[in-house]
């Protein structure tokens, strides 16, 4: 509620001091809105009265964004609070828009732009700091889609305050253009043959690892006081069963990475064989990992997929179980009876969940060693992990699959989506429809 204090100037005139609080910036510094009231009652009693009147149309002026004088009186990163505040807090109510997606929204912001413009006033922005900002992610490696999104919300915040008349033009309508974002045909996917490589040899065939001559530093308060030199040796290993798991998983689901790493054994259904999404792993404005559910109600999915795939989470699960006995204390997981409320994908050496980073890393380290081993014709493109997911789209459009359904099973809102981003595997399918046409007609003559 807006706060009402009397003042008397020195011409004796009295005046009230309307006051407006709109929370707090990141600093702590209070974010308020004043004005000055005139009354017109000449006792203190009316005068009162029309200022109690006036606070209240000045408040809502205030939520409403309408009592702002203008841009030149509130900086960068209170007005993203406020843009917050009053307009995608008002989506979500309103459930044109997502919880997650509204924090990933201000998140983006609070990273790559408040940093840079965030002090400056919104009047004081012009469109050589935004391109600055757009070239300070691109230097960084941001992904196009990442620079596009960050500056689509860079604009929407600048429109909001054209509309409220707090700036005269939105500054991104002078920016240069953005980087493009890659077309369908520009992804990395694995061939058919690669897919077959991948899944019956990079993750099952055996390999050698050679760790290098090393001094060991003697453990402090033993009796060995010089340095113990270590000899190289080669140690022969396999692929951890999870990461055989997870990757599988990952190509023929085409599950996101932060939806495997939130996967549980309680969201498998091993008779119906189906696996449900209903969590995520997402960056948290601290930096840190959060499990939140998917940024739209269509990431919510439950899809089949083959016997493979549960065969090897049934060996994988055996596993599992076993590893958390041997543990024993150091085991910071679940067991017996909720022993399904755990992760499925962990860390070995405590049960918790994974680090969603570490499968990227692991991906990449088992296609080097992959390719060192065999002939340079026959190595993997060293692609991203999130290519998996397109790799698994491209093959189910490239064979026939609708787009409807791709779409569905990849937790995409609109079919027109999917269109947009693997419309080239329809090549493909045209390539086919053209072969079988011909096998067909021919014997006509």
């Amino acid at each position: 509620m807006a706060s009402i204090t009397d003042r008397t100037g020195k011409d004796g005139v009295k005046t009230f001091l309307i006051t407006v609080s709109l929370g707090y910036t990141e600093d702590g510094r209070k974010i308020k809105e004043t004005t000055t009231f005139h009354p017109n009652a000449k006792t203190p009693a009316k005068a009162r009265k029309e200022a109690e009147e006036f606070a209240v149309l000045f408040e809502k002026q205030v939520r409403e964004g309408s009592a702002f004088i203008d841009g030149s009186r509130i900086r960068f990163r209170d007005f993203v609070k406020y843009w917050d505040e009053q307009w995608l807090a008002v989506r979500v109510s309103s459930a044109d828009m997502t919880q997650r997606c509204r924090e990933d929204y201000v998140s983006a912001l609070k990273r790559n732009a408040v940093p840079s413009i965030g002090h400056m006033k919104l009047t004081e922005i012009k469109s050589v700091h935004l391109d600055k900002i757009v070239k300070g992610m691109i230097d960084a490696g941001k992904s196009p889609k990442t620079i596009r999104n960050t500056f689509n919300t860079i604009r929407a915040i600048f429109d909001y305050a054209f509309r409220k008349s707090l700036i005269r033009e939105n500054p991104c309508a002078r920016c240069n253009p953005l980087p493009k974002i890659k077309t369908g045909s520009e992804l990395h996917c694995f061939t058919e043959d690669q897919v077959h490589r991948f899944l019956n040899e990079a993750l099952v065939k055996e390999y050698e690892v050679h760790f290098r001559d090393r001094v060991r530093k003697p453990v402090e308060g033993s009796n060995i006081k010089e340095p113990i030199k270590v000899k190289g040796y080669t140690e022969k290993t396999r692929v951890p069963l999870q990461f055989r798991v997870f990757f599988t998983l990952a190509i023929y689901g085409g599950f996101r990475r932060g939806e495997l790493c939130a996967l549980k054994w309680e969201d498998i259904d091993f008779e119906e064989r189906t696996i449900r999404i209903d969590e995520a792993i997402t960056m948290s404005t601290a930096g840190g990992e959060e499990v939140k559910a998917p940024k739209t109600e269509s990431g919510k999915r439950t899809i089949r997929l083959p016997r493979v795939c549960f065969d090897l989470l049934t060996e994988w699960k055996t596993e599992q179980k076993k590893l958390s006995l041997k543990l024993g204390t150091a085991w910071e997981a679940r067991r017996g009876r909720d022993f399904d409320q755990n992760f499925v994908f962990i860390q070995m050496d405590s049960g918790k969940r994974m680090n969603v980073q570490t499968p990227s890393a692991k991906f990449r380290k088992i296609i080097k060693a992959y390719n060192a081993t065999v002939e340079e014709d026959k190595r993997l493109p060293l692609i991203r992990l999130h290519d998996l997911r397109h790799t698994n789209a491209s093959h189910l459009i490239a064979n026939g699959t609708d787009f409807e359904t791709v779409a569905k099973r990849l937790g995409h809102s609109k079919a027109s989506f999917t269109l947009d981003v693997y419309g080239h595997a329809l090549e493909t399918m045209d390539d086919k429809a053209s072969d079988t046409l011909e096998t067909l007609f021919s014997h006509v003559q």
